[in-house]
């Protein structure tokens, strides 16, 4: 096998894991796909490429691209002399990573926040507007949606702290926790 053969399997199989990992986290396949082939290729590549190297359509490799450029991962560059578009991906991991938990905490978190808000209020409202022994079921069922709202709010709160550290210093919070924690392989 030629060195340029092993670099190509060597990419595959980080690409394949990647595309992999972007599934488990509700993120289109191609788009981690994409991705994973722009953090190997710190030197830059246009679409035509990507799309050959991936083996999926222009339209794919475009759309996937529009997706990591919103999600402030992947950026835009030009080469001197040059008329086509290029794209490299963040090199650093906590920096992509710090920048995707950011989006999917204002894309995903705050949304479902706000309703569960809601949902709380109604129960509350419930509760207060029923009379009898429904009332007792209803004050019960509220406590159990606000303890739950309660819990996601610290998680929220937890997130935020997350993303105040900033990338730099909670890589190195982060490796310091590691080494604290016992290692439970089971």
């Amino acid at each position: 096998m030629t060195a340029s053969e092993t670099r190509a399997e060597v990419e595959d199989r980080f690409i394949e894991v990647w595309g992999e990992i972007s599934g488990m986290w509700g993120v289109n396949k191609s788009v981690g796909r994409v991705h994973a082939l722009l953090y190997l290729h710190s030197g830059k590549l246009d679409i035509d490429s990507i799309a050959q190297r991936l083996q999926i359509s222009h339209g794919n490799a475009s759309t996937s691209i529009r997706d990591l450029m919103a999600w402030g991962v992947v950026k835009r560059v030009h080469k001197p002399g040059d008329r086509k578009t290029f794209f490299e991906a963040e090199q650093d991991p906590w920096t992509w990573f710090h920048t995707t938990i950011r989006e999917r905490r204002r894309r995903e978190v705050v949304p479902v926040m706000e309703r569960l808000h809601e949902a709380a209020g109604f129960a509350e409202g419930a509760a207060k507007g029923t009379k009898g022994p429904e009332r007792k079921e209803l004050e019960d069922l509220q406590r159990q949606v606000a303890r739950f709202a309660d819990f996601a709010h610290e998680f929220v709160d937890l997130i935020d702290a997350f993303l105040g550290m900033g990338h730099g210093r909670m890589a190195k919070a982060f490796r310091m926790l590691a080494k604290l924690m016992p290692k439970d392989r089971g």
